[in-house]
């Protein structure tokens, strides 16, 4: 609940009031709804006097959710950095993967959040193509990146820490 939330932000604030960063961790924070979001970073930056950043972790269609207008508030109120993990711009290799996006909503979502004023950080993932989709993937990833010009971006190479085997399993 929102009240709980604000009680720790309180506690963490006189605790800790030297506090330059925050990040919105454990999910895509984007998700919730304005009025909450506007309620934390409130929160946030009255509790923390030297807070000069708050980031948090996006999906595109959440973005595109926002109006401008609660973007750009967002962005006054200090979300000034979000992290997406794109993953592919490869509409066939998200689609294998289950992505809940495509290419045309990354990039629309992206964009509407760089207009807010607000900064990216991007990830692919390398790999995700496998052999068949590698081509495409590489293609049409950096297509993605080069329409959206993220501030950060970050690759990634996929691995199977527990061999392929336990994958394909589940």
């Amino acid at each position: 609940p929102l009240d709980e939330v604000l009680g720790e932000i309180r506690e963490a604030g006189q605790s800790m009031p030297n506090i330059k960063k925050v990040f919105l961790a454990d999910g895509n924070a984007l998700v919730l709804d304005y009025s909450y979001l506007m309620d934390l970073l409130s929160a946030l930056n009255n509790s923390f006097p030297k807070l000069n950043r708050i980031s948090a972790y996006a999906l595109p269609g959440d973005i595109l959710g926002k109006s401008d207008k609660e973007l750009a508030d967002l962005r006054e109120a200090g979300l000034k950095l979000l992290y997406v993990g794109i993953e592919s711009g490869d509409d066939e290799v998200l689609k294998i993967v289950n992505k809940s996006e495509t290419a045309a909503s990354t990039v629309n979502g992206l964009i509407k959040a760089k207009t807010a004023g607000i900064r990216l950080s991007v990830m692919i993932l390398n790999g995700l193509g496998g052999q068949v989709y590698s081509r495409q993937h590489a293609e049409n990833s950096a297509k993605v990146v080069n329409k959206i010009q993220p501030e950060y971006l970050s690759t990634l190479v996929l691995t199977y820490p527990h061999g392929i085997e336990h994958y394909k399993k589940r």
